[in-house]
């Protein structure tokens, strides 16, 4: 009988223990999670679970239950130490010893930390686990003053938390705008208009100087230009993969654990899926490394498949998305140099859609903004890979659903 260990029990993990029980009805599976908590549900950490004080029972993604019906060992609040790979065996840092035959690794990341050299011993949240989110939550509240370090999608999702529940909210962002690195210019754009509505403050191509205690007792957080006194210092400033276990195991990395489209590393035995992966993107026809719940569910649900011996590759554009107040933002695909925008619906109408084209005309990739249902629309025509004519692309009058039929009959 085959056994199948998975270190890792966020979203990645507890998809691909669920196919692979399906793939493979007799096998032995072990879930390895460094939290105490089953298997949860992390976007609702920057957003519902602070505003509306959900329980964190609700977060769970799948009940006790499930795990001990589908014969899922579970090791939670137990981290995995050493993988040692001529024994084919996990170490666990309480001393414990759990043999495989193939190993996934759904590690996810790590929130990337300011410099000790800029925080001293001032305490900075970081949003990236219940336990952080929690700790947030039970800070925040009418009056209190928030620095919030980094203006990207979790940074801003927290950012209108905060403000829904009545704090005082300044962004430092250390580029010219919000979410560069995710969104193009116009939509960066309308986010920084949506928050500035809602009162939230905003200084771009920020320096941090220093984090102080002020006269006051209470945090200085000293740029170039000025300096905020705050009740609470949050940093969004990007994340890095867990790579450490599969480094000292002799294992390929590469900005991430690399995997080919099968989510197999550089041992033919070990495999790897989710947030933690430098993965081979056959529609990008490239290697990338997302951090998104679609990657860690549906590419650890092919690479689950492919341990057990069966399934196709991932193959699956990249899907992000982000709700700050009542906007909700979804993006498919990569914005990258070289992409024609194409512009359907005026940002001031509060509503509007991004196509970027590619060199031959075709949709590379895309944006709603308080337009999902265009995206259903738009999933197909980017796998159609047709050259639709680019003034109805751009007229929102032209219902998209009528330019797929016109992409079929071409």
């Amino acid at each position: 009988m085959s056994r199948f260990v998975i270190i890792g029990a966020g979203p990645a993990g507890m998809r691909a223990a669920e196919v692979l029980r399906q793939k493979a009805p007799e096998a032995g599976i072990v879930l390895i999670g460094d939290e105490p908590h089953l298997p949860y549900d992390r976007p609702p950490l920057s957003k519902g679970f602070i505003t509306e004080g959900l329980d964190a029972a609700r977060l769970a993604l799948k009940p006790e239950s499930f795990y001990a019906e589908q014969r899922i060992s579970l090791k939670l609040g137990t981290p995995a130490a050493a993988i040692d790979r001529a024994g084919k065996a996990v170490l666990l840092a309480g001393g414990e010893r759990i043999a495989y035959d193939r190993l996934l690794l759904a590690m996810g990341c790590r929130g990337r930390k300011l410099p000790v050299s800029l925080t001293g011993d001032m305490p900075v949240h970081y949003l990236r686990s219940l336990a952080d989110a929690e700790r947030i939550r039970a800070t925040l509240g009418p009056g209190v003053e928030i620095v919030m370090i980094g203006g990207g999608f979790i940074g801003l999702e927290i950012a209108a938390s905060a403000r829904k529940l009545g704090a005082e909210v300044t962004v430092l962002e250390m580029a010219p705008r919000l979410m560069s690195r995710a969104v193009p210019a116009v939509v960066g754009d309308f986010a920084r208009a949506l928050h500035e509505r809602h009162g939230v403050v905003f200084e771009f191509a920020a320096r941090l100087n220093a984090l102080a205690r002020g006269a006051d007792g209470r945090a200085l957080v000293e740029t170039q230009r000025q300096a905020y006194p705050c009740d609470l210092v949050i940093a969004g400033v990007g994340a890095e993969p867990n790579t450490a276990l599969a480094e000292a195991a002799g294992l390929v990395v590469e900005d991430g654990v690399r995997v080919d489209a099968w989510g197999r590393t550089s041992d033919p035995d070990i495999f790897a899926a989710g947030d933690v992966t430098h993965h081979d993107s056959p529609p990008l026809g490239r290697a990338i490394r997302i951090e998104s719940w679609q990657v860690a569910l549906n590419q650890a649900a092919a690479v689950a498949a492919a341990m057990a011996g069966a399934g196709e590759p991932y193959a699956e554009l990249p899907w992000l998305w982000t709700d700050q107040y009542d906007c909700n933002i979804q993006a498919l695909g990569l914005f990258e140099a070289g992409l024609e925008p194409v512009l359907r619906g005026d940002p001031a109408a509060g509503a509007f859609t991004l196509l970027g084209l590619d060199a031959e005309g075709r949709i590379a990739a895309a944006i709603t903004v308080n337009n999902g249902r265009d995206m259903a629309v738009l999933r197909r025509l980017t796998a159609s890979r047709a050259v639709l004519p680019k003034d109805a692309l751009a007229d929102p009058a032209r219902k998209l659903s009528d330019l797929l039929k016109l992409a079929r009959s071409g």
